[in-house]
C-alpha cells in the first residue's frame, strides 16, 4: 500500500515513482514485511556502505600498503579534524600524530601488507578484520631486530565522512605480536598502589623454567584475597 506522501512524491517525480513501484514489486516477490520507504532506505545503506569500502580500501593502497604518509596522501584519505581512538596518550593529535606512529612502524617492520580477510559496514561506520604480514628488521620497543617474517592478526573500525576517514578505532594482538618476534610479552605495574605487585615478564628475553615458576608465585600472590596469609 502507497501511503499519502509517497504518492505525493511520486506524482513530483518520475524517478521517484519507478523507485517506489520497485521497492513495492521487490517486497511482493520476496515476500518483505517490511515496508516501502524502509525497502528504499535499506536500499541506500547498502549503496553507501559499498562506497565507503572503497574509500577504506583506498587508504590502506595508498597510504600503508603504500608506505606514503606524507601529508598530501593523508590530506587526501584522512579529515582535518581525524581522530585515532587508539593513539598512545601523549601522541600529537590528527595526520602528525599519524605520521608518527606509521614512521615508528616501519622502522621496525619492513615491507608492511594489510590483507583483509573480512569487512562489514552500517552507514557511516566500516569494520574490516585483517591479518598485518611485515619482516622484523628494526628495534621495536627496545627489541633487537629478528629478521622473522610476521604475522599479526587486527580488527579496525572507521568513519566516514566525505569521502574521507574521520575516526578510527583499532584492537591489535599484540601477544601475538610479541610471539612473532621471539619475546614475552610484559605487563608492568602502575605506581600508587599497595597491592601486591602484578607479576613481571621479561620483554626482550625468552622465559626460562625458573622465570615461569617465580610468575607462578607472584600469580598466587596478586590472586590472593586481601589479608589472607600463605599457607
Amino acid at each position: 500500500m502507497t501511503s499519502a506522501g509517497q504518492s505525493s512524491v511520486q506524482q513530483q517525480d518520475p524517478v521517484q515513482r519507478e523507485i517506489y513501484q520497485a521497492a513495492d514489486k521487490l517486497r511482493e516477490l520476496m515476500g518483505l514485511d517490511a515496508g516501502t520507504d524502509q525497502i528504499i532506505a535499506t536500499v541506500a545503506d547498502v549503496q553507501l556502505v559499498e562506497h565507503n569500502k572503497k574509500v577504506l580500501l583506498r587508504f590502506q593502497r595508498e597510504v600503508f600498503n603504500g608506505h606514503d604518509w606524507s601529508t598530501e596522501t593523508l590530506a587526501r584519505n584522512l579529515t582535518d579534524d581525524f581522530i585515532d581512538h587508539a593513539a598512545m596518550e601523549g601522541d600529537p593529535p590528527g595526520l602528525e600524530g599519524v605520521q608518527m606512529r606509521f614512521s615508528a612502524w616501519a622502522a621496525a617492520f619492513e615491507e608492511a601488507l594489510e590483507e583483509n580477510q573480512a569487512m562489514v559496514g552500517e552507514r557511516d561506520l566500516i569494520a574490516v578484520m585483517y591479518t598485518l604480514r611485515a619482516k622484523h628488521s628494526g628495534e621495536f620497543m627496545g627489541v633487537p631486530p629478528s629478521g622473522r617474517e610476521v604475522a599479526i592478526p587486527g580488527m579496525e573500525i572507521v568513519r566516514i565522512r566525505d569521502d574521507k576517514i574521520a575516526e578510527h578505532w583499532g584492537i591489535y594482538d599484540f601477544l601475538r605480536t610479541a610471539e612473532e618476534i621471539n619475546t614475552n610479552l610484559a605487563f608492568i605495574p602502575r605506581g600508587g598502589t599497595q597491592e601486591p605487585a602484578r607479576p613481571q615478564v621479561p620483554w626482550a628475553i625468552k622465559m626460562t623454567e625458573q622465570d615461569a615458576a617465580g610468575l607462578g608465585v607472584a600469580a598466587e600472590d596478586y590472586l590472593r584475597p586481601r589479608g589472607e596469609k600463605k599457607d
